[in-house]
């Protein structure tokens, strides 16, 4: 039976990898996004039900048919969504597929196999799965919803990238925001952008969507202002809210970020939460007594740092800031022996931070950046991004864990400052200022505060008894 006209046409289209008629003008725009660029990582950040994951298999099944011989892989969060999104959208496009381009589908393998030698390779990242995608050679990697991929930094640094060493291969990710701008999946967009290497569509640019669909889903979604609405349909990076380990900071970022002047009487503050694996996070702080203000001057991240090299740069930066007074307590989270080092090797007087009820030194923590009782130099630059990004795992148990950003350390590290620091210390002197001990007899006992009542009862006039 002869083809028609239309038939003929596709048939063309098919053998010279022009797949271009099956996409809408939003997906064609990133299509020729793509072809225009030639960085290593190409990156989409898009809204939902904008068509990514069709595009995802239009691209792959193009370079399929435009490269013989080519390895090309397509990595998806679950193996679920590969059976659920990834296959049905394959079986639909090789519709339209001439017999002799049309690829033999595997499925138990997962992988197509084109008659001109070309093959596309599906699998989950989960359950181990991501290293099926390992191989000797790739030419496209192509990984879906990747800000939702939980190790997306070792798929794609570890698994995609050397395979692509003598290929000259390509990345491509796509991908609406994460639920919470830690994930890699921001950075990667960030250096994208840099490059010219990215695509950012928001629910407005996807042409088969109507003004009435958008209100609908815009009012479904809580409003223009909701988390949901500007993360799923505007692909902007906010932290979900129900997630956020400090969600009051958004708000009050600004208010909290600031320099003060030192009071001429204050006590410092050391606060650390040491890691190997994850960050070493250490702050440095100041009560400010008038003001009721805990004040956090500076902050240090380090990365497998041993005992030697955390003691000797809390040590500089404590002289950097405060000379030669001694910080009034530091307080340190690590194991027993990193402690013992750090106390008897490098002389540091420490005490181990209180881990318990830890719902509540957070709440304190939150408490405080409500009420303004906590004030963050500028250049805490980190701390600020961990307040701000930081989130909680899925079953809340612990803090997420990110590439960029470790286990969310400065958030622990502020916790631990506030729970500890001597609040209600006051550190000037009980005696005036044109009293010293020079000029006069101070016991010593009430030298530097004290108890009040104490001083109180040394110049209490005695009576002798009749």
């Amino acid at each position: 039976m002869a083809l028609s006209e239309e038939e003929q046409l596709k048939a063309r289209l098919w053998e010279l990898g022009d797949l271009s008629y099956l996409l809408h003008d939003g997906q064609d725009f990133i299509r020729k996004k793509y072809h225009e660029t030639t960085g290593r990582r190409f990156v989409v950040n898009c809204s939902r039900r904008y068509g990514k994951s069709y595009l995802a298999c239009v691209l792959a099944l193009e370079h399929a048919l435009r490269h013989e011989n080519s390895q090309i892989r397509i990595a998806a969060p679950t193996a679920k969504m590969v059976r659920s999104i990834i296959e049905p959208h394959m079986r639909n496009i090789l519709l339209d597929a001439p017999r002799t381009v049309k690829p033999k589908h595997l499925k138990n393998m997962g992988n197509w196999t084109f008659p001109n030698g070309s093959q596309i390779h599906v699998a989950g990242c989960d359950a181990g799965n991501a290293e099926r995608h390992r191989g000797t050679e790739m030419h496209l990697g192509i990984i879906e919803e990747a800000g939702f991929v939980d190790d997306l930094e070792y798929v794609c640094q570890d698994i995609f990238l050397p395979q692509t060493i003598t290929t000259d291969g390509r990345i491509v990710m796509l991908s609406t925001p994460p639920r919470t701008p830690a994930h890699p999946f921001a950075m990667y967009c960030a250096q994208a952008e840099a490059k010219g290497n990215y695509v950012h569509r928001t629910i407005y640019d996807a042409p088969h969507i109507n003004d009435r669909q958008r209100e609908e889903y815009c009012a479904e979604s809580g409003g223009k202002h909701s988390t949901t609405w500007r993360r799923e349909y505007m692909a902007e990076f906010v932290v979900d809210e129900t997630r956020a380990i400090v969600p009051e900071f958004s708000e009050y970022e600004k208010a909290i970020v600031g320099e003060i002047d030192r009071p001429k009487h204050f006590e410092s503050y050391t606060a650390a939460d040491l890691g190997f694996k994850d960050l070493t996070f250490v702050v440095f702080a100041y009560y400010h007594f008038p003001r009721d203000l805990m004040v956090i001057e500076d902050e240090l991240v380090l990365e497998r740092s041993n005992s030697g090299v955390i003691a000797a740069q809390i040590k500089e930066k404590e002289k950097k800031l405060y000379g030669d007074q001694e910080p009034a307590m530091r307080v340190v989270d690590a194991d027993r022996i990193v402690l013992s080092d750090l106390s008897s090797i490098h002389r540091l007087r420490l005490t181990p931070a209180r881990r318990d009820d830890r719902d509540a030194a957070i709440n304190a923590l939150r408490l405080a950046v409500t009420n303004k009782k906590i004030l963050i130099h500028p250049r805490c630059t980190a701390l600020r991004a961990h307040l701000r990004h930081g989130v909680w795992n899925k079953a809340r148990t612990s803090f997420e864990r990110s590439g960029e950003f470790g286990h969310f350390d400065g958030v622990a590290a502020a916790c631990y400052l506030l729970r500890h620091a001597l609040r209600g210390k006051n550190p000037f002197p009980i005696h005036g200022a044109d009293i010293s001990e020079e000029t006069h007899f101070i016991p010593k006992r009430a030298v530097n505060g004290g108890d009040i009542a104490e001083v109180v009862d040394i110049f209490r006039p005695r009576h002798r008894r009749r």
